[in-house]
């Protein structure tokens, strides 16, 4: 019988956010953007969110205590575009 185990997908906590790791037998992947750097997703949710879409049906979380949660609250992604429209509007 030769049944294909799924890879483990692992979100790592760090104080920007979180880093998507997948392990695959014994080597471990990274996922990067389009621009060659790591992707960090700065919620948990937003991270498991994406994952499930791609088909994932387990996540491990580790590192949770690296995660900086104050880092995340109440800031824009885009604080550039937040003042611009800010601005446009008045």
């Amino acid at each position: 019988m030769n049944v294909k185990a799924k890879p483990a997908v692992i979100l790592k906590g760090t104080p920007s956010g979180f880093e998507v790791l997948v392990e695959q037998g014994k080597t471990l992947f990274k996922l990067y953007t389009q621009r060659k750097s790591p992707r960090v997703f700065r919620s948990p949710n937003t991270a498991i969110n994406f994952l499930a879409e791609l088909g994932a049906e387990r996540v491990v979380i580790d590192g949770l205590g690296n995660w900086k949660p104050d880092t995340y609250v109440n800031q824009s992604s885009r604080p550039k575009r937040k003042a611009a429209a800010k601005s446009k509007a008045t």
